[in-house]
């Protein structure tokens, strides 16, 4: 249902028709001095990945059985994994799907990683009426505002279309028909139409599709606008003074919210930390994925969505085990841990469901099974002392009421008192006239 317009609206249309009579002059003057004019280039938006080698699971155990997600998703074949060293070759494609399919985070880049790929989209979706996420072959030109180019759509994992699709329902894809068909990156497709399929799933939503250019809109929300002009209003005399950009308004409103998505993340690590701990017992530092990070901060708000999440956990038979601890050395996150009397402890947060501890298990002592998704919802400290504050007050208020009745109530039977004592003496109608006997004047003759 459309918004209800005002008055405020108008204002801001004529400022908009103003502004774009006003750019011409200037965008006339650069065709005809033939200022340099940035151009489309598909390589601007690829980045060839790098390898954390200790992250990688078939390192870690030694085993070419364990996981080869990113051996299977290369559409090159540039990955190579050889004792405990990862490499990328000269011939990766910068697709990004390695990166995205690791459940380790292995590969990553620096320019999009999951935490920079979220504030990107969010930062759109937050100032656009629509959002669209597309790659390089399909868009062709130079992006606007609100669409993020990427070498292959398949570059966002399952877990970063969650936390997206949990906190935003403006995103969609913009994949023309035709265009994953001829594209040399034949893995892509699969990978993002798995990785959507299941975040949609979790988040309870469907993700848009648009096949045609023509369909796209550019249009600014309504309140992104609303605020952009209210804020020009109120400090155009400022303005003359420190020429202050009111433009601005907007983007540092919506760059607040992604600062504050960032501190709460950072706030609900820092949570686990304390709740889990960030360390095994041996002093090796946890790892807390990105993708993970995300996920759990979808979660915080949105706790009934832990319904829908399918993930699992290895559970051992201490009868089984032989404390050989090949499975602690194959978890590169540290979230299993053997301590020395030797019980297996795992820390679901730190989990990414591999399955790798359970594969090198030569006792079979390990399986995986379905989790309780609830346990990555981190109590926060903060909002439960304010909740336990509140309830104190409430309690106190209550208390105060209830005296205050009970004080009312007894007033009200002291002057019930009062009154039917009043009612139960003499009347005044016999002193009058004695009175009157006694203090009676002789009259004159």
């Amino acid at each position: 249902m459309a918004e209800k317009r005002d008055f405020l609206d108008e204002l801001i249309d004529l400022q908009s028709d103003w502004r774009a009579l006003s750019d011409l002059p200037s965008s006339m003057v650069s065709s005809l001095t033939g200022d340099e004019v940035k151009v489309f280039n598909p390589a601007d938006y690829k980045e060839k990945p790098f390898a954390n080698s200790n992250r990688c699971l078939r390192g870690a155990s030694g085993r070419a059985d364990v996981c080869s997600r990113c051996l299977d998703v290369c559409p090159v074949n540039a990955i190579t994994i050889h004792n405990q060293s990862v490499l990328v070759g000269e011939d990766c494609r910068k697709c990004g799907l390695c990166a995205a399919v690791c459940p380790t985070e292995t590969f990553s880049t620096r320019r999009h990683t999951p935490r920079q790929l979220y504030d990107r989209i969010a930062r759109a979706a937050s100032a656009y009426e629509q959002c669209y996420v597309t790659c390089t072959r399909a868009l062709k030109r130079l992006p606007k505002d609100n669409e993020i180019v990427l070498a292959c759509v398949g570059a966002i994992s399952r877990d970063l279309w969650f936390s997206l699709m949990a906190d935003y329902d403006n995103i969609s894809v913009y994949l023309p028909l035709g265009i994953c068909d001829r594209c040399r990156t034949t893995t892509g497709e699969q990978a993002y139409t798995d990785a959507i399929a299941e975040a949609e799933e979790w988040a309870d939503a469907a993700l848009g599709l648009e096949v045609d250019q023509a369909d796209l809109t550019h249009e600014l929300t309504r309140a992104y606008k609303r605020s952009q002009f209210v804020s020009g209003a109120i400090h155009s005399a400022e303005r003359l003074v420190s020429r202050t950009n009111p433009a601005l308004a907007g983007a540092q409103a919506v760059a607040k919210k992604i600062s504050d998505h960032t501190k709460r993340l950072d706030q609900l690590q820092r949570d686990l930390e304390a709740a889990v701990g960030g360390r095994t017992s041996t002093s090796r530092q946890r790892l807390l994925t990105q993708g993970r990070k995300l996920m759990m901060g979808a979660l915080q708000h949105a706790e009934d969505l832990a319904d829908n999440v399918r993930l699992e956990v290895p559970v051992c038979d201490s009868a089984l085990c032989t404390m050989c601890g090949d499975c602690a050395r194959a978890c590169t996150t540290r979230a299993l841990e053997l301590d020395r009397a030797g019980h297996v402890t795992v820390r679901s947060a730190y989990c990414v469901s591999c399955g790798a501890c359970a594969k090198v298990c030569g006792e079979g002592a390990l399986a995986m099974e379905p989790m309780d998704v609830r346990e990555l919802i981190v109590p926060d400290k903060a909002a439960e002392e304010l909740a336990r504050k509140k309830a104190e007050a409430k309690a106190r208020a209550a208390e105060y009421v209830e005296k205050g009745k009970q004080q009312l109530g007894r007033v009200a039977d002291a002057l019930e008192r009062l009154d039917d004592e009043g009612a139960d003496a003499p009347g005044p109608a016999a002193r009058p006239a004695r009175e009157e006997s006694t203090t009676a004047k002789p009259t004159r003759k």
